[in-house]
């Protein structure tokens, strides 16, 4: 998957463009997009043909989306503490978990664990906290501040491989392991997302793709095909590059 990063910008060929003000944009592993587009959850095939809309209003404002599982979508409200799990046609698998009533006193971020479980970080208590299927608490980190030295105000926070990771804007990338204990910090700033594959760290910048390898140390870049970009995703050889007006899609030669 990783080779794109020793192609050019003249390999990729514009497949679709979809026009729109997207607040949120991420793929599972079958090739599929996901956009959030007015409060409304939209999913693309690899092509950029849409196949269902999910929107639900009681709930306030969709804020984050976790598809790590394309059979159980995390679905986060966070002015509400909220979340709700759907199923691969975007139907609503469950009700909705009541954040309040899981004995959390901030809860800012969420994202989906093994075996049906589900990350919470605990913003005043600094802690991410696991709960089961079952809505059992299962693990904690403790509180980050103290082990570390640093009171973070996080952005994004995904669980993959095995690994937990917590992107703090002015502070980097803190890694736990699944269980919550607290591994390392990367020194990468001014990340609000990024994707994790094998031991590479992919995100980007406004020009540049960047895979970093947190074995080897090494760094690669690539320019993008578009400029001013928000976010990328990269899945099944298609390039997805959201700017302020639209998602762009490209495939790799």
């Amino acid at each position: 998957m990783l080779s794109f990063l020793a192609f050019q910008t003249g390999d990729f060929v514009l497949l679709n463009t979809i026009n729109a003000q997207v607040t949120f944009m991420t793929t599972d592993n079958l090739g599929n997009i996901y956009l959030l587009v007015n409060n409304e959850l939209k999913k693309y095939d690899g092509k950029g043909t849409l196949i269902k809309t999910f929107s639900d209003k009681s709930h306030g404002s969709i804020n984050f989306v976790d598809v790590s599982d394309p059979l159980k979508i995390l679905v986060h409200f966070r002015d509400f503490h909220q979340i709700l799990f759907l199923d691969n046609t975007l139907s609503v698998k469950t009700d909705p978990i009541l954040l309040d009533d899981l004995d959390l006193q901030q809860p800012t971020l969420v994202c989906t664990s093994y075996d049906n479980g589900f990350w919470v970080y605990d913003q005043q208590n600094f802690e991410l906290v696991r709960f089961d299927q079952n809505r059992q608490n299962t693990n904690k980190s403790g509180n980050i501040a103290q082990l570390t030295g640093i009171e973070l105000k996080p952005k994004f926070l995904i669980e993959t491989g095995g690994k937990v990771y917590l992107s703090d804007l002015d502070n980097g990338i803190f890694i736990f392991d699944r269980y919550g204990t607290y591994s390392k910090k990367l020194p990468f700033r001014n990340i609000t997302s990024f994707q994790v594959v094998d031991d590479n760290i992919i995100y980007s910048t406004e020009s540049q793709l960047i895979r970093y390898n947190v074995k080897s140390f090494e760094q690669q870049t690539l320019d993008l095909p578009v400029k001013k970009v928000i976010s990328t995703r990269y899945e099944k050889n298609r390039l997805f590059v959201q700017d302020s007006a639209s998602v762009k899609i490209y495939s790799v030669k």
